[in-house]
């Protein structure tokens, strides 16, 4: 494999450069520990309502109610119990934490990682006050994902490499503010989906596969790695790696559902898992094609140079006379028809093409799809330091992906609570005159064309200049 020689950290020698690296690692952790107790945003406060139900009550009722009940509304709705796929009317468990109300609507993997943080945070705190130490135990699951990802890319390889990556990832300004300063939960899910990534390009499908479904059961973004799972095992998997795929992943699945399966509340978690699928903000606050729409339509009902915010897709079909979703979904199809179709121009032995297929996918939902969050693009920036050291344009990449992130994150919530307002943020949005955020948004367009660019010139490329 080739790689890159130059740079300050390359004329190091191996024993400064270890001890550089171990120091430079110290200080990420130090850091990440400093932050840990941040407020974060307001869905640090959903997800401490979740902990602190699921460490009381439980998970198995979390959700909803048990499979009994769930049958007899699906056909009180819909007349057949084949209407538990279709019905909407299911009760949905209320949780009422400090001043609000919550329901759940992550999937079980998450709510595992929550009851553990919970029933932590209830042995330290029996009464399970609403502290900063709260804080910092929701964290938790976060800052071992994000020791697992550094971990993941420093094995990923050898030598001065897999340090680059490691420290590319963990000392990322776009990661830290993330996570531990806005409280995002991603590093758990992303920790997850690069190990699929590692397993898949090392020729382990069935690793791959079960580690996809595990994804999928903690974040639904897990679905974007589907398309090159498929791929991949198609032109290299035999039949019999497709059945024991299946089984790990039916295995994956059967043992994160199980504290609510041997309950008799599985039809719950799984309509639970499913409700992200059914937001309907046009875009909420990611910013994209949809965030762009929004911004328009407000500069015709309300004139020109607007703040740009969340809208319902009912309310732009009224005004535009069309259902966005159905071209959501239609342009992410034709973009994910793409990316399989340059996939397949590659070399099987050119594995750099698993991970930046993920990280195109992974943009073309985000720039494509409604309901986008402003954190759903973290996966890219976790896959990106894979092609350091392998592929000329890795650098560009991962740095256009960390701008990204870190824009979308901070021109949404600033620092966080007690730190930035949102007043403050909306001000510096219009500073300018014109929204940052919906320039953001159209150089997301510009990010996304270039990655399809990269990746149809990347075929046959050399792994990096000498």
């Amino acid at each position: 494999m080739v790689v890159y020689t130059r740079g300050a950290f390359a004329r190091l020698s191996p024993d400064r450069m270890t001890r550089t690296w171990v120091l430079l690692l110290a200080l990420g952790f130090a850091l990440r520990l400093g932050l840990l107790s941040q407020w974060g945003t307001f869905d640090t406060e959903v997800q401490k309502a979740w902990a602190a139900r699921a460490a009381t009550a439980g998970v198995a009722a979390i959700y909803g109610p048990n499979d009994r009940e769930m049958v007899r509304v699906a056909r009180a709705e819909t007349g057949t119990a084949w209407g538990l796929v279709t019905a909407t009317k299911f009760p949905r468990t209320r949780i009422d934490w400090e001043n609000g109300t919550f329901i759940v609507d992550y999937p079980p993997g998450s709510l595992l990682v929550l009851w553990a943080e919970g029933e932590l945070y209830r042995l330290l705190r029996p009464e399970m006050p609403n502290r900063p130490l709260f804080n910092a135990v929701v964290n938790l699951g976060p800052l071992l994902g994000s020791v697992a990802i550094a971990f993941l890319l420093y094995r990923g390889a050898p030598g001065e490499w897999g340090r680059r990556r490691s420290l590319a990832f963990w000392l990322n300004p776009a990661v830290l503010l993330a996570a531990p300063v806005l409280g995002v939960q991603d590093p758990v899910f992303a920790a997850l989906a690069l190990a699929a990534v590692l397993a898949l390009a090392a020729g382990r499908p069935v690793m791959a596969a079960a580690l996809v479904v595990a994804a999928g059961l903690v974040k639904p973004q897990g679905a974007l790695l589907l398309p090159t799972l498929l791929f991949v095992m198609a032109r290299e998997a035999r039949p019999r790696d497709w059945a024991r795929a299946a089984l790990a992943g039916l295995a994956v699945a059967t043992l994160v559902l199980l504290p609510w399966w041997s309950r008799g509340y599985l039809l719950s978690a799984l309509d639970g898992g499913r409700r992200t699928l059914t937001q309907s903000a046009l875009s909420a606050q990611g910013f994209n094609l949809w965030w762009v729409a929004g911004w328009a339509m407000d500069w015709s009902r309300e004139g020109a140079w607007p703040l740009a915010r969340i809208h319902p897709v009912e309310a732009f079909r009224q005004w535009a006379g069309w259902d966005p979703r159905i071209a959501a979904r239609l342009l992410l199809a034709a973009a994910t028809i793409g990316n399989l179709a340059l996939m397949r121009g590659w070399p099987v032995a050119d594995r750099r093409v698993i991970p930046l297929s993920v990280i195109l996918q992974v943009h073309a939902y985000a720039f494509f799809a409604t309901s986008v969050h402003e954190n759903h693009a973290f996966l890219s920036v976790v896959l990106a330091p894979l092609l350091l050291g392998v592929w000329p344009r890795a650098a560009a990449l991962l740095a256009a992906t960390s701008a990204f992130l870190f824009l979308n994150l901070f021109l949404v919530a600033g620092l966080g609570r007690r730190v930035t307002t949102l007043r403050f943020v909306e001000q510096l949005r219009l500073a300018a005159g014109v929204d940052v955020a919906v320039i953001v948004a159209l150089l997301h367009a510009a990010l996304l064309v270039a990655l399809f660019v990269w990746m149809a010139r990347a075929r046959g490329e050399p792994a990096a200049p000498a």
